[in-house]
């Protein structure tokens, strides 16, 4: 029996990874590690530091000065704290969005924080989502696992996201910007999209989300008989 599990989760934006693996944290006792709450958490500290973000900052020297932590909560989410200072509303912003891009390309930072991650991996069973979670940060998972969807239901769910929170929406942005943003993750120079050679690849595209996270459940009951 295998008591400590490391989930990884990979998938395209839109493809519903992230409150997916919530919700298969809360129904199988595994903690949910938002790994991009980190890089937010890191975007946010340096914008304290500098005006403008550029290539060219010695990011490196300066994250010894940082200190990342999670905690859980159980609905299945984390707050994310920055030497100690809950920034768990501050770093959902659209600052910190269009900064980000600088943060997660950068190769030490990246290595920073995945060696977070691995420790954190040593001391719970965990559930993580991203785009190289199975193929860079662990790629000795227990569990991996690709969820994607065609383009097309992406956009429909992401849409109807929008609309749920008042907003307006044009479908045809949405399905550009989309398309834009898998080219973007599968061209990155560090933590490209990538589905594992070993990983199970689900497409949700005919599945509603319930579907999804209880065939992601009976995948893991497999792993820990």
């Amino acid at each position: 029996m295998n008591n400590r599990l490391v989930v990884a989760v990979d998938g395209p934006a839109g493809s519903g990874k992230s409150s997916v693996s919530r919700e298969v944290a809360r129904n199988n006792n595994l903690k949910y590690i938002d790994s991009g709450a980190l890089y937010r958490s890191v975007t946010w500290y340096f914008l304290q530091q500098h005006s403008d973000l550029s290539p060219g900052i010695n990011f490196k020297a300066e994250l010894k000065n940082i200190a990342l932590r999670q905690e859980f909560n159980a609905d299945g989410t984390a707050d994310s704290y920055v030497n100690d200072r809950d920034v768990s509303s501050e770093i959902r912003n659209e600052i910190i969005t269009g900064n980000i891009g600088v943060i997660s390309d950068n190769l030490d930072i990246r290595e920073y924080i995945n060696s977070i991650l691995r420790e954190w991996a040593q001391v719970d069973s965990i559930i993580m989502d991203g785009r190289d979670i199975g193929t860079v940060v662990f790629p000795d998972a227990d569990l991996k696992i690709y969820l994607d969807a065609s383009v097309e239901i992406r956009t429909d769910r992401r849409a109807k996201e929008y609309r749920e929170m008042g907003k307006n929406v044009d479908e045809n942005d949405i399905k550009n910007q989309i398309i834009q943003r898998d080219n973007q993750d599968m061209d990155r120079p560090f933590g490209a999209l990538k589905q594992a050679e070993d990983a199970l690849k689900i497409d949700t595209s005919p599945m509603n989300r319930q579907e999804v996270i209880d065939l992601i459940g009976e995948y893991i009951k497999k792993q820990k008989c």
